[in-house]
């Protein structure tokens, strides 16, 4: 090569770089709300989308603009590569399965390629190229994001009114009664024990509550510690009695969740969340109608709260620079595959009403948002009798095929007498090979051209 044609190679190359774009996306929610699902299911129709006809909604895919995608070395190594072709075998395997829940913090890299069609690109370029990086959180971690905004004894009165409800209060009866039992011994010698003993205790009802689908466990590293299990940055918890705290344990009890605080979620969130520039919201709406009025509650009240600890704001030049924030939300009610496509819309009103209040806010910041109903990996097929009625197709968790009526869903949050009706759906399993892939979808193609599409103009 001469060195004229070398010269020519790298003055493209920065060419190429100066118009590269990036977009660091967040996929957040709570524990089991489809993270893993969804974001295998978005690699799936990117890396796969010339090869299918699966994505009428994503423009740069319809208007043959897209050269392809591929998966890219993240430029972080102290993160776990998001393991996607682990979640693909589990759900083409021999037996077919949901890949395991996020359990750490994991991220992964995708380049797409595309011809633009828009701005000064297009006359330098034939091609350019947007970075992806899509970041994966434990559901259990996020929920600490609030307590930074809370001291020790605003966080205690927020539990003692969540202990009230009848289901927690009945689930923690038994730490409760060991509390108090302890704090009439309470002394200075014996302290660290104490609150070490009541600590487990308080772990144990935090596990019962998960077990029972409950949502806002607080702190979220009790129920999936990570590198904390046995440390004592987790021998704390909420003050639940009515009587003050006794003097041995009080300084103690707010120190512990003071440097909880500090330095397990406030480096947590300067690492994780504060370089991201746009965020998906997951929320399984479905499975809270299921678990009844008390688990709908708290979803609300989890999400919303959620919703708070993370910066929005207006992705100018100069705030990207000095501190970036969210410039683009998607809100997505995920597992529309368990209900008929005709209650999809009615999925999206209500999650629409659960985040009144939030998508409030985010329409005086005047950040972009809109609210979806989808499914990462859609496991049911709809199908209509001859009488007329609809119903759903797939495999249980015995791996027998079942048809069920299409259940319904309500166009705004239940009253009492909706609740005491009761709502059911089915939980469909995955019954896939290599041969299905790019495996189907609900909605992907619109969720990826509102999130990407500005971008691959």
């Amino acid at each position: 090569m001469s060195r004229f044609q070398k010269l020519q190679h790298q003055t493209r190359d920065v060419i190429h770089r100066g118009f590269d774009r990036h977009i660091r996306l967040a996929v957040t929610g709570l524990s089991g709300a489809g993270k893993t699902a969804l974001i295998t299911g978005i690699l799936e129709q990117l890396l796969y989308a010339n090869e299918t006809q699966q994505l009428p909604y994503f423009k740069v895919r319809q208007q043959q603009r897209l050269n392809g995608c591929r998966l890219h070395t993240s430029s972080n190594w102290q993160v776990s590569r998001f393991d996607y072709e682990g979640s693909i075998d589990c759900l083409t395997g021999e037996t077919s399965k949901w890949p395991q829940s996020t359990r750490d913090v994991s991220e992964i890299r995708v380049e797409i390629k595309y011809q633009p069609r828009r701005g000064l690109a297009r006359r330098v370029l034939d091609t350019r190229r947007l970075t992806l990086d899509l970041i994966d959180y434990p559901g259990e971690w996020l929920l600490d994001l609030p307590l930074l905004q809370l001291s020790y004894d605003q966080w205690s009165r927020q539990q003692q009114r969540l202990l009230k409800a009848e289901l927690r209060h009945k689930l923690a009866s038994a730490w409760l009664d060991q509390v108090e039992a302890t704090a009439k011994v309470a002394s200075e010698e014996k302290a660290e024990q104490q609150l070490r003993d009541l600590a487990v205790g308080y772990r144990c009802f935090l596990r019962q509550c998960r077990e029972r689908k409950l949502l806002i466990l607080q702190p979220g590293r009790m129920v999936l510690p990570g590198e904390l299990e046995g440390a004592p940055a987790l021998e704390f918890f909420p003050w639940p009695l009515s009587e003050k705290i006794p003097e041995a344990w009080a300084k103690r009890l707010q120190e512990k969740y003071r440097y909880y605080q500090q330095s397990v979620i406030a480096p947590f969130y300067q690492k994780y969340f504060k370089h991201f520039n746009r965020q998906l919201v997951l929320v399984d709406v479905l499975q809270a109608l299921q678990n009844g009025e008390h688990h709908f509650a708290e979803l609300q009240l989890a999400i919303n709260e959620l919703m708070k600890s993370f910066s929005y704001g207006n992705n100018s030049l100069l705030k990207r620079l000095l501190s970036p924030v969210i410039d683009k939300v998607a809100l997505v009610a995920t597992k529309a595959d368990n209900i008929a496509p005709q209650d999809h819309q009615k999925l999206t009103q209500l999650l629409q009403l659960m985040t009144q209040k939030q998508r409030q806010e985010l329409q005086f910041d005047q950040i972009p948002h809109q609210v979806f109903s989808v499914a990462g990996i859609a496991t049911s097929q709809i199908k209509k009798l001859n009488d007329g009625t609809k119903v759903l197709d797939g495999v249980n968790e015995h791996r027998e095929f079942v048809r069920v009526g299409a259940p319904d869903v309500p166009e705004r949050i239940p009253s009492s007498t909706d609740w005491q009706r009761g709502y059911v759906y089915p939980k469909f399993q995955p019954d896939f090979n290599l041969q299905d892939s790019p495996l189907p979808h609900i909605r992907l193609d619109q969720l990826l051209e509102y999130v990407l599409g500005d971008k691959l103009k």
